[in-house]
């Protein structure tokens, strides 16, 4: 294959080699189509936890897309997820009444900071200003970055 279609983040495109292409996952590596196995040393971000293709994850997943995939929030709900929410709500604090799913730590970083600004704003006090941690990561999106 030629130049990739991916947009890769975090790469300098005009000057980076292409990356490898992965095959395979198991535990904490990924092996090329090679069968170079490289040791996954971030995780890949996600999956720090438990490595990847953890067994009881995998079938836990296998198990779930028997009757759900995936539901938009928008206008629509699932029982799994209303039940999660309900048992994260009772082990808040009080007045911690509401949970926002996220799909991970970037976006969850943006929809707090949203909320921060429109509770302020619908408050009658409007805030505009952001404290950050100096050379810190907040993840990839805008108002992340």
């Amino acid at each position: 294959m030629s130049r990739s279609a991916v947009w890769h983040p975090f790469t300098q495109h005009a000057t980076e080699p292409a990356p490898p292409t992965i095959v395979r996952t198991e535990g904490a590596y990924v092996e090329t189509r090679e069968g170079k196995r490289i040791l996954d040393a971030i995780s890949s971000w996600w999956v720090i936890t438990h490595g990847h293709r953890h067994p009881k994850i995998v079938e836990a997943i296998r198990e779930a897309t028997e009757t759900l995939d995936q539901v938009i929030f928008a206008g629509l709900s699932h029982e799994p997820a209303e039940r999660l929410a309900s048992a994260l709500v009772d082990m808040a604090p009080a007045s911690l009444d509401w949970v926002f799913f996220s799909d991970s730590g970037s976006t969850s970083v943006e929809v707090a900071l949203k909320m921060a600004l429109g509770f302020h704003r619908n408050s009658g006090a409007p805030r505009s200003r952001i404290v950050v941690m100096e050379h810190s990561y907040h993840g990839d999106t805008i108002g992340t970055m």
